[in-house]
């Protein structure tokens, strides 16, 4: 009896257990579940651990007197330890895209195009689209679990304790690791690594060229991050407190300005012996303030995890013509 071949109705395969899966869901849930286990397990244990983390840590914010004391007045070492552990957890995150891109994307169809089982799949009663549709139904899964749980997960302890933390929520160890970003980063990684294994024919050069393009990935996206919405000004005079709506921005840029609104580099005046009168002179009394709002953080996520999907919806696209168009 073939891999594929279909139990009739009304018997029961004692081979296939309670879950009487048959047909390709038999086949994929057999060639994959090693990695579904692997992952279902890295999942189950990463949730533990970022629920224990989250908790431990504001356990250990309130014992140093907060929310009733202000954040800057908390103990030191209560914070650092509270950096220490979100600097542990971070690369775990940001290795996600790279890892199940390489180890889940790369091979997902050039093994079997290696090893034939593609072309025994195919040339049996199963059409070759509702083969794909298994086959890209399974890397989703892989892809998503992980990246929506942990993400989420990690999303909603850095959120509560993001007033001790620097305040560059722009960099990619943050922006990239909350809110949909991780799950659409990996995706976009995931589904470039199918592509590039169709292509390839070969597990380890499919694996190779997608960790390149993993890598690649992260560089070009780290220039596209700070372009996903529009920076905001404030002017402040010169010399005045810090407006408090900057405490939790990300400055792009800052110059001193004149009221009418010209600017000048920040560093206007500095070098002049007589700098009161240099800035009188040239009429600069403010300080002038580009920068991201942390209520931006959302959309430009959102709007950078559209960019992904959509991209990764074209490269599906290219998998889908390609094996219906080409042979295995």
């Amino acid at each position: 009896m073939s891999t594929l071949t279909r139990t009739p109705a009304g018997t029961t395969d004692s081979r296939r257990g309670p879950l009487r899966l048959r047909g390709l869901a038999w086949l994929m849930l057999r060639q994959h579940r090693v990695m579904l286990l692997m992952v279902t397990a890295f999942t189950v244990l990463g949730a533990v651990w970022l629920v224990y983390q989250r908790a431990a840590s504001l356990d250990a914010l309130r014992g140093a007197g907060w929310p009733g004391r202000s954040a800057d007045k908390v103990d030191s070492g209560v914070v650092l330890a509270i950096h220490s552990k979100l600097e542990k957890t971070v690369p775990i995150l940001s290795a996600l895209p790279v890892v199940l891109g390489v180890f889940c994307g790369a091979p997902l169809i050039a093994s079997d195009q290696e090893q034939g089982t593609a072309q025994l799949a195919t040339t049996q009663s199963v059409p070759r689209k509702q083969w794909l549709n298994y086959k890209l139904g399974t890397a989703l899964v892989l892809v998503l679990l992980p990246t929506i749980v942990l993400g989420s997960l990690f999303t909603w302890w850095w959120r509560a304790v993001r007033v001790f933390g620097e305040g560059d929520w722009m960099q990619g160890t943050v922006f990239d690791n909350t809110g949909p970003m991780l799950a659409a980063l990996t995706l976009f990684t995931a589904v470039g690594g199918i592509a590039i294994g169709l292509i390839a024919r070969r597990v380890l050069a499919a694996m190779v060229g997608t960790f390149l393009f993993a890598v690649m990935t992260q560089v070009a996206w780290s220039f596209v991050r700070g372009k996903l919405a529009t920076p905001r000004r404030i002017s402040y005079p010169i010399g005045a407190d810090f407006p408090a709506k900057l405490s939790d921005a990300v400055q792009v840029d800052n110059w001193v300005s004149t009221a009418s609104g010209e600017l000048f580099g920040y560093g206007t005046c500095v070098q002049e012996e007589k700098y009161e009168a240099c800035l009188a002179d040239k009429g600069i009394v403010n300080a002038t303030v580009e920068y991201f709002g942390y209520d931006q953080m959302p959309a430009m996520q959102w709007t950078g995890a559209g960019i992904l999907a959509g991209l990764s919806v074209l490269l599906i696209a290219f998998i889908v013509v390609r094996v219906g168009r080409r042979p295995l």
